[in-house]
């Protein structure tokens, strides 16, 4: 059960939820084709409220492909897998271009 723990900005918390009301409302079929298509049964995302009045996301994937799944949809040339790969970006101010962060590690 692959994880990732991602900053996000306070000021960036009505776009993540837009987003978030996005993947559960009108793209909700094509983010499940997406998940099936990279091997995934289970795409969950966590907020947690951090001190400094910023949040810190959680996600976690689960299948066969959860492992290479960060990997995978940021190559992929799909219309809607390169959607998701931008909205990331830009919601959480990530930078893609270098080598793709790890997923974290299960340790308890």
């Amino acid at each position: 059960m692959p994880a990732m723990a991602v900053p996000l900005a306070a000021e960036k918390l009505s776009a993540w939820e837009g987003w978030l009301s996005e993947l559960t409302g009108p793209r909700k079929a094509a983010f499940d084709d997406m998940n099936a298509r990279h091997g995934l049964t289970e795409h969950r995302a966590y907020l947690q409220p951090t001190p400094d009045g910023n949040y810190m996301t959680l996600v976690i994937v689960e299948g066969t492909g959860a492992d290479s799944f960060l990997p995978s949809v940021t190559q992929s040339d799909h219309e809607f897998d390169q959607w998701f790969t931008r909205s990331v970006v830009e919601i959480h101010d990530m930078d893609l271009s270098g080598p793709i962060p790890p997923m974290a590690a299960r340790r308890l």
